[in-house]
């Protein structure tokens, strides 16, 4: 099941009362691709998707969220809901999400030949933990080159400036699990 993500953003961003204008300013896309993104007249990279959501105070998680909330998630394999960006060539699937007090954010991603993250290097806040499944992917992280092969992990703190890109000849696949932004102010307001 693909997930409208222009739904989903422009829902928030309502919810939020934040102008297109206002969300603009805050992620620094134009007013007008955001709102292209929105009416799903145009698929967003993922350097511009984690643009918009750290500008919305959220997760990727969010994209994912169901309504209803539960202990135990069972998704069979090609049932996964996701987020396709033509655009990155990536494909980001969700592991489960919904778990009362959840903290972590676990994915597949699917890098098609060519994929990257951008030029730009991205922060945050929180960690991750990239576990290369197939295929080779190549991690910036403070300058310095980690290349992920089948087997191979990385775990780093997300507030270092980092970017990836996809360094095999034909699709990756890495299981990435991020505790974010969004937990760590949960977490500290309850501590």
């Amino acid at each position: 099941m693909e997930i409208n993500v222009g739904y989903k953003l422009q829902q928030l961003r309502k919810e939020q009362g934040k102008s297109l204008r206002e969300l603009s300013k805050l992620s620094g896309i134009s007013a007008n691709a955001i709102s292209l993104i929105e009416r799903n007249k145009n698929s967003p990279t993922i350097a511009t998707l984690t643009k918009l959501i750290l500008a919305l105070n959220t997760n990727l998680t969010f994209l994912f969220e169901e309504e209803e909330v539960r202990d135990v998630f069972y998704i069979k394999n090609n049932t996964r809901p996701h987020i396709e960006s033509k655009n990155s060539k990536v494909k980001l699937e969700s592991l489960g999400t919904g778990l009362p007090n959840q903290n972590i954010e676990p994915l597949i991603a699917i890098f098609g030949k060519g994929a990257n993250s951008g030029r730009k290097f991205i922060t945050h806040q929180g960690s991750e933990l990239i576990y290369c499944l197939d295929g080779e992917v190549e991690f910036e992280i403070d300058g310095k080159t980690y290349i992920l092969e089948s087997g191979d992990s990385l775990f780093f703190n997300g507030i270092r400036p980092h970017k990836w890109k996809n360094a095999s000849k034909n699709k990756s696949k890495v299981l990435a699990i991020m505790a974010t932004k969004h937990w760590l102010k949960k977490k500290s307001a309850s501590a």
